[in-house]
């Protein structure tokens, strides 16, 4: 009976020991709490950590969204069995905007998620801010457009321009009143600029701090030059011989736009002329796509009025001009029907 005793007790001695192993090497106890001292551009996040026995770090995200993007720093939660409080500071913040928040701890058997919370900072959001296209256009100047949303608070505004998308330049400051519904805002820029220049641009504004200030997507455009380059054009239309009818045709090419960057060159129309001695037969308008090809089908139900087969043609193929290149054509070309 001693002998069983002493067994029954070792049994009960090992359970016991695998029991606190086992509440050893539990994973740590995380609540997301509230957040306090909340000001225009900061928040203190709050919380409570039990690390479970085990030695455990913690920190905490935030950002715009579930998916977060801060991080505080790693800190030191300890090693008790008690659930302490943990807090950092979110600075950096955007005023007026809702943000998502999240505590999280991990020791050595693993990692625990706090609970997805939010709040929001204090005071008006920045305003918002669409660059839009720059408009008429010409060799010296442009205008530049865009839309403020002055979010409740009286906002100035103003377009960033040079060169470069460092910019260098601001157009004059413009007030938009606190009561003013999203607008629609330009600055001018004719006379100001040289021919055949690439300028970038930017919409800008502000309720006077720089936490407040929201600045649109960099955009650019090309003044016009002074003398339009002759782009070259390159084309071919087959088959040589159409020998049935319909008699369809296909016609590609390219447009080499020279000196003017393809964003700006390759835009605009092409013109595919069929002539059968000097009179126009048929024509066909192909635009030009932004990696600079063109392309277009021509059908000829039948042969033309008048015509017994084979009948012959001379294809005539010209760049339409626009103010950034000069009218070109192709080569001409040659086909037969029937």
């Amino acid at each position: 009976m001693r002998r069983k005793l002493q067994l029954t007790a070792a049994v009960l001695t090992g359970a016991a020991v695998l029991a606190a192993a086992a509440a050893a090497a539990s994973s740590p106890a995380v609540v997301t709490g509230a957040t306090t001292n909340r000001t225009d551009t900061s928040a203190v996040l709050n919380g409570t950590v039990n690390p479970n026995g085990s030695s455990t770090t913690y920190y905490f995200q935030w950002g715009l969204t579930n998916g977060y993007g801060d991080n505080s720093k790693p800190a030191s939660a300890g090693n008790g069995t008690a659930a302490v409080s943990v807090k950092t500071t979110a600075a950096g913040l955007i005023p007026g905007t809702t943000y998502h928040y999240r505590l999280d701890a991990t020791n050595g058997a693993g990692t625990s998620l706090g609970k997805d919370r939010t709040f929001k900072t204090a005071g008006h959001p920045p305003p918002g801010v669409v660059t839009g296209p720059a408009t008429a256009l010409n060799s010296k100047g442009a205008t530049l457009t865009g839309a403020v949303n002055p979010s409740g608070q009286n906002t100035t505004y103003w377009f960033n321009w040079g060169s470069t998308a460092s910019y260098g330049q601001q157009t004059f400051h413009q007030t938009l009143a606190a009561t003013s519904p999203p607008a629609n805002v330009a600055a001018s820029l004719q006379g100001l600029l040289a021919p055949g220049t690439i300028y970038h641009y930017q919409l800008v504004a502000s309720h006077g701090t720089a936490a407040a200030t929201s600045s649109g997507a960099d955009a650019d455009f090309m003044t016009y030059p002074t003398h339009r380059p002759y782009p070259g054009v390159s084309a071919r239309t087959r088959p040589k011989t159409a020998h049935n009818r319909p008699y369809t045709l296909t016609t590609t090419g390219t447009i080499n736009p020279e000196t003017i960057p393809a964003q700006w060159g390759c835009q605009g129309n092409v013109t595919i002329r069929f002539f059968r001695g000097i009179k126009q037969v048929r024509f066909t308008l192909a635009g030009v796509q932004p990696n600079c090809t063109f392309g277009s089908r021509t059908v000829f139900p039948q042969l033309p009025r008048n015509s017994r087969a084979p009948v012959h043609l001379r294809v005539v193929i010209r760049f339409v001009s626009t103010p950034y290149l000069a009218s070109n054509r192709a080569n001409y070309e040659h086909i037969t029907l029937g």
